[in-house]
This record gives structure tokens, sequence and C-alpha cells, in this order.
């Protein structure tokens, strides 16, 4: 999530990766704290509908959206960092997904569905990078080394793409309003 989103209350859709939480739990807990209970995930489509205006309709399109994407596996064995694009603000350490491509077409055809609502608002383009961002804070050269040195020893470290859920964020705060598995058959869409 991109930081200019912390002042204001919207949702998102992302793939939750709790099984990651070991790897990049503790690092993500302690530099990546402008949004409480943010869960492991790469993001599809953040700003989504701002969580008021969420219907049960967009909730049944995302549920259908998700039947039609078949699960897959994605290995991290990457940190990358976004320099910083504005004075006073942290580089972003992320891992990059590997395949992105099953990413890459879950953002397009979200972002198709729903035009209103492009990714990231538009600042990254039609082709934002998927990301799992694991540190988005002021971080000491002591701290920015023990990072590298943790994840190092870490990865690669693989999971299962498995459910497509919607986000809130309101007050700061975050939760999961709806999980839903991803249920195609092999390959995607």
């Amino acid at each position: 999530m991109s930081e200019r989103f912390q002042h204001r209350d919207f949702s998102g859709l992302v793939i939750t990766l709790p099984d990651l939480d070991p790897v990049v739990g503790r690092w993500r807990s302690r530099f990546h704290n402008y949004i409480k209970q943010l869960p492991t995930h790469v993001t599809l489509l953040a700003p989504w509908i701002p969580p008021a205006e969420i219907t049960e309709d967009d909730l049944r399109l995302v549920a259908e959206l998700a039947k039609q994407w078949a699960r897959f596996e994605v290995s991290f064995s990457r940190l990358q960092a976004f320099e910083p694009t504005e004075p006073d603000t942290p580089a972003v350490h992320w891992l990059a997904p590997e395949p992105d491509e099953p990413f890459r077409q879950l953002i397009d055809d979200l972002a198709t569905t729903w035009p209103e609502y492009p990714p990231y608002e538009g600042a990254h383009g039609n082709d934002p990078t998927p990301h799992l961002t694991v540190a988005n804070a002021v971080m000491t050269d002591d701290e920015t080394t023990a990072l590298l040195a943790d994840l190092a020893a870490r990865l690669p470290v693989s999971t299962v793409a498995a459910e497509l859920s919607v986000l809130e964020v309101i007050d700061g705060s975050c939760r999961i309003r709806a999980g839903y598995p991803l249920a195609g058959k092999s390959g995607n869409r």
C-alpha cells in the first residue's frame, strides 16, 4: 500500500499469504507500521471502493472472479527496494514474486472490471510491479543490514496463492472483510 493512503479509509483486493508470516512477520510488524493488522499479502487493486460503499453485488462479483482463477504456486527469492520518490519518505523493501505473471493477470482483470479504480490510483501506470512489502518505514543502516541478513538466510520460500481477499482499512486498522478461494481449473482464466 502506498503511504498516501494512510490518512483515509480505503479497501483493496489482495492475495493473502499468511503462511509467509514466519518469514517476514517480525519485519512487517516492526517496519510496516502505518496500518495496524495488515496481513502478509500481494496487493492487486488498491484503493478500491470506499468501505462504506461496498455492496453485496460487489462482493458477489469478487467471488465470481475468484472462481475463474486457479490457485498457483509462487516463490520469493529476491528482496528489492523501491527508492523514495519524495523527500522524507522511506525506501520500500519488498519481495518479488516468481512468477509474477499470474499477479499481473489478476491486476489487469480487476482493473478491467473496475476501471474507475486503477491500481494505486494510476501512480504506477497500467502495469504496477507485483510485490510483497516487507518494510516501508525509515530504518537505520544497522536495521537494514539485519533485515537483509535475516531474509538472505530464509529465502527462497514458496507458497500457494489460494485466496482473493477484500481488505478494509478504517481509522488506521485493517481487517479482512471477505476471502474467496481461487477455484478455477488448472491454468488461469
